[in-house]
């Protein structure tokens, strides 16, 4: 048991190496010109089930409620499917991190006159306004808590944005 254990963490501490590698590639690939969107039909419902799965071992492994809310109609738009699903996993991952264990966490999206709106709503701390206007910046790691460690390097939001970007979205945080 302690071996099986052991080899978890070692798993997901790799996982999250690999994922914190992948951001900085992606950064700099950004920086330099050099990514290049595969864009194609995306469907929402496969985008969201790809993004959930990827976020799902954290929101998981802190016992949170996660609740997706999306139109009943398929809909379908040009994107790069692999690129969005990242923005939205480091979405909700994000709010798994910052939510105290057994959390909530909505996933909604709406379709309405030619523009997809997604949003991610949790029950977290929430965030300082000088947190919320430096969210998005490379390095930025949100509020420090004590009791929490930072994981991470603080260029998931601002890889997210970019690529928002580049598929012509925008994203905002809003914090009570």
């Amino acid at each position: 048991e302690v071996i099986a254990n052991a080899c978890e963490i070692m798993t997901r501490q790799l996982k999250q190496l690999v994922r914190l590698v992948d951001d900085l590639l992606d950064v700099s690939r950004i920086a330099t010109g050099k990514l290049v969107l595969l864009k194609q039909s995306v469907e929402l419902h496969r985008l969201v089930d790809v993004a959930v799965e990827i976020a799902r071992p954290l929101i998981h492994s802190r016992g949170h409620h996660l609740e997706v809310m999306l139109p009943q109609d398929p809909v379908h738009f040009v994107g790069d499917e692999t690129r969005l699903a990242q923005v939205l996993s480091n979405l909700l991952n994000n709010a798994a991190k910052y939510t105290d264990t057994g959390g909530h966490i909505v996933l909604r999206a709406t379709a309405e006159g030619g523009e997809l709106i997604i949003t991610v709503i949790d029950n977290g701390r929430g965030m300082s306004p000088e947190t919320q206007r430096d969210i998005f910046k490379m390095f930025s790691q949100g509020n420090a808590f004590p009791d929490q460690p930072s994981s991470g390097l603080g260029v998931g939001l601002a890889l997210a944005q970019r690529l928002a970007e580049m598929h012509e979205g925008s994203i905002d945080a809003y914090s009570a």
